[in-house]
């Protein structure tokens, strides 16, 4: 139920891009089950988020919605069946059935497998794995016509630490200290680590089951290249936001690491 691209076509570089909040699609066997309308949902999802993974010559990209099952959950609260379970939207129109949410937390469980089995086909070519888990959100919570969010709570990249051991603090402040203040068509980028979004089950996963062996740190992009409310694009920003990030991590991670990451 869950549809993914997987890409890892360099074995040389220890590191993955996720995109696990990119997709849009849900399964046609809920959508009898779905109240939410297509457009909330979109507001509610990362889109263009797989854009930014696929600059890595490793990476996963889902197309399967978060409000089918969210991957960045625990297995038991990974469908929305509740307004609670999703910000206080109305994601249901009725109970979803025993037999379809059972096949939603298998889809769930055999994705975090595959994945395991990619981690674990990396490290036998690698001491240590990064993984970057990028995200985006909304900072126009307003409405349309409304202010944005205030700056001081709304960097525009976040980096989130909390799932992993404070070891590697320094190393994430590195990362930090890389984008903050690069030039994006004329914005000095604003970069702070667990403001809002420090992480979730995903980064919590790796990093307790891989500790030592992969770092897995969360990554938040305001969106500040689309317009969240109508979902308009702005290409060129998205290209010159995806550039910079893409240059500076891999440059982290080949100084960090001692190992190439060039393709």
């Amino acid at each position: 139920m869950i549809q993914s691209k997987f890409h890892l076509s360099d074995p040389a570089s220890p590191l993955l891009a996720l995109a696990i909040h990119n997709g849009h699609r849900l399964p046609e066997g809920l959508l009898p089950y779905t109240e939410i309308s297509a457009e909330d949902r979109f507001r509610e999802e990362d889109p263009h988020t797989g854009s930014i993974a696929q600059h890595y010559a490793n990476h996963i990209v889902l197309e399967t919605s978060r409000f089918a099952v969210d991957l960045n959950r625990r297995p038991d609260k990974a469908v929305y069946q509740n307004p609670e379970d999703a910000w206080g939207l109305t994601v249901r129109n009725g109970v979803v059935p025993h037999s379809l949410l059972a096949g939603l937390r298998y889809s769930y469980q055999s994705w975090y497998a595959t994945l395991q089995y990619q981690i674990d086909r990396m490290l036998c070519q690698h001491p240590v794995v990064v993984v970057l888990d990028l995200h985006s959100y909304n900072h126009r919570r307003g409405g349309p016509d409304a202010e944005p969010d205030p700056q001081e709570k709304n960097p525009d990249i976040i980096l989130g630490r909390s799932n992993m051991s404070e070891d590697y603090y320094p190393l994430i402040e590195d990362l930090r200290l890389r984008l903050d203040g690069q030039d994006l068509a004329g914005r000095s980028l604003d970069v702070r680590c667990d403001v809002k979004f420090p992480g979730g089950q995903l980064p919590r996963f790796l990093n307790e089951r891989y500790d030592g062996k992969v770092i897995c740190v969360a990554v938040e992009f305001k969106k500040i290249f689309m317009d969240e409310h109508s979902g308009v694009l702005n290409p060129a920003l998205l290209r010159f936001l995806s550039q910079i990030f893409l240059k500076h991590s891999l440059a982290w991670v080949n100084e960090n690491l001692k190992i190439t990451t060039a393709r």
